[in-house]
């Protein structure tokens, strides 16, 4: 009976140590860029994943305002060499997730690129926020 309890308590402990680190993930971080006129692209720095708890990392993303009357594209770049999808038309006010279909790994890092389109003749101004998962 003393094994079967210790084996119990162990295994609960175990599960709390394990769930409180699994638990972990990134934070909200701003971003404020400008992206180039006639197709030019703007990067953000990278951010870790850090959910391990997920099986295909993602990416988050409030964008709280693209200047003018634009609209840009977004997508994901891995430290690893893979792209996201685009996300076509990214306007004011509107979220977005990106599922990056990668698995979530030790070290992978994503940055956000923006861009716009050929026809843009201005650089447009892009701020928000994001998170990877």
């Amino acid at each position: 009976m003393k094994k079967i309890k210790a084996l119990v308590l162990g295994s609960a402990f175990g599960l709390l140590i394990t769930g409180g680190i699994a638990q972990a993930k990134t934070s909200w971080q701003n971003y404020s860029e400008i992206v180039g006129a006639f197709n030019g692209s703007a990067y953000t720095d990278y951010q870790d994943v850090e959910d391990f708890t997920r099986v295909e990392a993602k990416i988050d993303i409030h964008s709280d305002s693209v200047g003018g009357d634009y609209t840009v594209d977004v997508r994901g770049q891995s430290n690893h060499g893979y792209n996201t999808s685009w996300v076509r038309n990214v306007g004011d006010n509107k979220y977005y997730t990106i599922y990056t279909g990668h698995l979530v790994q030790p070290g992978l890092a994503y940055r956000l690129q923006f861009s716009n389109d050929l026809t843009t003749p201005v650089k447009v101004a892009v701020k928000g926020q994001w998170k990877t998962n």
